[in-house]
């Protein structure tokens, strides 16, 4: 080719002609292009450019760039650096438009040299103002789970853990370098892995999941219950691409409804009334109970004054016991009265505590009443019967001591004019006489010492049951062995005893105790030497006493039996006596606090043992 070719006239034209295409394409292109001079003065922009900024072309080119830049330094660093013939790329500012927006720029440049020796920048601008809101949105949305309190883990849709905040770390022990990469299916509980399978295809028809409930397992082997939301994450064309799982450690709070719900059941299932009260005495809650109790429902009390359950008389109780509960007294046990919706008058114990807000400010009462009336009408009942009782024994006390103490006299007139009879007329009488004049000075000393024995009974019932000065029983058992001597000799006993400790009893009544034991020994023995051992040992609180024997032995069928008043096992003839003696023991020693029994066995002795308490 040569140059008269090259300066043709059509050459020339398809020159222009490109020029102006390549111009138009720079002009047009949807990239932000600018000319700078080097001291920022805006020399040409194309269409995007002023676009981006919001100005007319002869608002904008012809001025500096940093009329249209917030940050002053960052822009007055990006001359600068122009100006030392650096070419940028990724340079990032903030360019303020004409509405008063404000638009986050990357900017590269390239320094370009004109024909005449000029310089000049050519800049290209793009708009990163989404760009960076989505990364401040990823940034707030990270630290938001971070911080959250729920655990927020990113699934993929084959169930592969993408992400997983603190929070899940604390919920489930796992840290983050632990779980990601691995399946889901981690935390499900054995039999259940088919759960998170369920889930995510819920989530790729598009469904939210909200509130569900289930359970999870933890690193260590912990079940907890947690609530699930579960979200689908979409990509930019809107396909699910996995899931975003919110996880609530509900554990404590199913618990505390669980455990809710089981004081509702036993607070509706109580006989007792139930009732919640606030600080003005106003009813808030009220049982079946309550409703057994006073007769009104639920719908008619709530929102009422409890005062329509006083009693006229007793209205200031109710006030009184609501200024204790709001200075957090607990009130127990208090008895009182109450009236039922028929009007009938009711005997109540009423517990009251203090009801306390999650601050633990006092809002009200909680009430517990429990209907006594029976119980209070029985123990009047009971107190009533007592004192007609007390009277009653009073009477027949008088009366037997009366009747004991008036009868010796005339039996001892029988006695004597028996005798008397017996020597005037003895010779005149035949065998069969004599025998009818011996049984009837038999029968009146035997009737003479039945009330004498009587007479001690009563005695000792009638003495008031203060407490004695200590006794020694060493002492009282050596009286005791004095008063038997003449049965002692004749019968050849051998009686025999360990220390004996100092007591609470009356010194004579103790007395009484061994004398009726040991005699009781002495007279129903065997055909050898009667052998009596007495001992006494400290158990617990008591004293333990103890009086043994080698004699005939007792039935332990009857050894309840023989502690009654008049009762023998055997005839006056065989083993002469009143039947009183055991009664008087088991009396003494139970005013003194303590019990009697016996342990024995026919042929093989007895051991009878009584009790006085320790002091």
């Amino acid at each position: 080719m040569n140059n008269r070719t090259i300066n043709s006239p059509q050459h020339e034209a398809k020159f222009v002609h490109r020029e102006k295409e390549l111009a138009d394409f720079v002009e047009n292109a949807r990239v932000a292009l600018q000319w700078l001079a080097l001291d920022g003065t805006i020399l040409w922009a194309n269409k995007a450019q002023l676009e981006l900024v919001g100005h007319e072309r002869g608002e904008y080119v012809g001025r500096s760039i940093r009329d249209f830049h917030v940050d002053r330094a960052v822009i007055d660093k990006f001359l600068s650096r122009q100006q030392r013939h650096e070419d940028l790329n990724g340079y990032e500012a903030r360019m303020r438009c004409k509405d008063g927006s404000i638009r986050h720029v990357r900017i590269a440049s390239r320094l370009y040299r004109e024909d005449n020796g000029s310089l000049r920048t050519h800049c290209t601008t793009f708009d990163i103002t989404e760009e960076k809101r989505s990364k401040e949105l990823e940034e707030r949305l990270a630290a938001v789970a971070e911080l959250s309190n729920d655990a927020i883990i990113n699934q993929d849709l084959n169930g592969v853990i993408q992400s997983w905040n603190r929070s899940a770390e604390r919920i489930f022990g796992y840290t983050a370098d632990e779980v990601i990469g691995k399946p889901i299916s981690i935390l499900a509980l054995p039999h259940e892995e088919d759960e998170t399978p369920k889930l995510l295809d819920r989530i790729l028809q598009g469904k939210r999941i909200e509130q569900y409930e289930t359970r999870r397992k933890t690193k260590h082997g912990q079940i907890i219950s947690i609530s699930l939301a579960v979200s689908p994450i979409t990509d930019a064309s809107g396909r699910t691409v996995g899931a975003c799982n919110i996880a609530s450690d509900v554990t404590e709070s199913r618990r505390t409804v669980e455990i809710q719900e089981r004081l509702a059941a036993l607070v509706e299932s109580s006989d007792d009334a139930i009732i919640g009260e606030d600080l003005n005495g106003i009813i808030q809650s009220w049982n079946r109970g309550a409703q057994r109790i006073f007769g009104y429902r639920a719908n008619e009390v709530i929102g009422k004054p409890i005062t329509i359950l006083a009693v006229p008389g007793r209205l200031d109780e109710i006030p009184q016991i609501l200024e204790r509960i709001a200075r957090g007294e607990r009130v127990d046990h208090f008895e009182t009265q109450r009236k039922a919706k028929d009007g009938r008058i009711l005997f109540v114990s009423l517990t009251l505590s203090p009801i306390r807000d999650g601050t633990g400010r006092i809002i009200g009462a909680s009430k517990i009443a429990r209907d006594i009336t029976e119980r209070v009408q029985a123990e009047e009942a009971l107190r009533e019967a007592n004192a007609a009782l007390i009277r009653a024994n009073a009477d027949l006390e008088q009366f037997a001591y009366s009747a004991s103490h008036d009868l010796r006299e005339p039996l001892r007139m029988v006695a004597s004019y028996s005798e008397l009879l017996k020597r005037r007329f003895g010779s005149e009488l035949d065998e069969t006489g004599e025998l009818y004049i011996r049984y009837v000075v038999e029968g009146a000393h035997r009737m003479e010492k039945l009330l004498k024995d009587l007479l001690t009974y009563i005695r000792i019932s009638k003495e008031r049951a203060e407490p004695a000065e200590e006794a020694d029983a060493n002492y009282a058992l050596e009286q005791a062995l004095a008063n038997l001597q003449a049965a002692i000799t004749a019968s050849s006993a051998c009686i025999t005893h360990t220390a004996l400790p100092k007591v609470h009893i009356q010194s004579f009544q103790l007395e009484q105790v061994f004398q009726n034991l040991i005699g009781n020994a002495i007279r129903y023995r065997r055909e050898e030497t009667p052998e009596i051992h007495v001992a006494a040992e400290l158990r617990g609180q008591e004293w333990v006493f103890s009086v043994k024997d080698n004699g005939i032995g007792i039935s332990p069928k009857y050894k309840d039996r023989i502690f009654g008043m008049f009762k023998r096992l055997h005839t006056s003839s065989d083993y002469p006596g009143t039947g009183m003696g055991l009664a008087i023991c088991q009396r003494i020693v139970e005013r003194a606090g303590g019990r009697i029994w016996v342990e024995s066995e026919v042929g093989k002795g007895s051991t009878f043992f009584f009790t006085i308490p320790a002091r």
